[in-house]
């Protein structure tokens, strides 16, 4: 009897010690990182999830009082450069639109780049042919490390 109860005893701490860093790496995962950037009248937020090598998330770009475009994007990620498209609504228009969008990470900021924009099959990317230009970013966001809220 005591020899179980030893088993139990000894098992018991271990198995609530792989709850708990499972439950923390789920919460962690989960929650978006904020990024912010301004640039005269225009105002970019963007809420990114990472997750191996593509990312996903929220952004919206507030254009003074006209209002704001919001959306989704999603890619991959290629070394220090986030690839992927922006999935809108525009604030004066009914149809979502789709453009691509390109982040370089550097020195703990991200910039938004530009390149020259392809479509094959109705569907918009960066020219494979022409690099990416990032050295004067339409924004360059800060990590804000406050806690998100997702409410506005």
């Amino acid at each position: 009897m005591q020899r179980h109860l030893k088993k139990i005893m000894t098992c018991i701490p271990v198995a609530l010690l792989l709850f708990i860093a499972c439950g923390k790496g789920n919460n962690d995962s989960e929650k978006p990182l904020r990024y912010i950037a301004e640039n005269g009248k225009l105002k970019g937020i963007l809420d990114l999830n990472i997750v191996g090598t593509e990312f996903y998330g929220r952004y919206e770009i507030i254009n003074g009082v006209n209002g704001s475009d919001i959306g989704q994007v999603r890619g991959k990620i290629k070394g220090d450069t986030l690839i992927g498209n922006y999935y809108y609504k525009p604030w004066a228009g009914t149809n979502k639109k789709r453009i691509p969008i390109a982040l370089l990470k550097k020195d703990g900021y991200l910039l938004e780049g530009k390149g020259v924009v392809v479509e094959f099959v109705n569907i918009p990317h960066f020219s494979p042919d022409i690099p990416l230009d990032f050295s004067n970013p339409r924004f360059i966001f800060i990590l804000v490390t406050d806690t998100i809220s997702h409410q506005k």
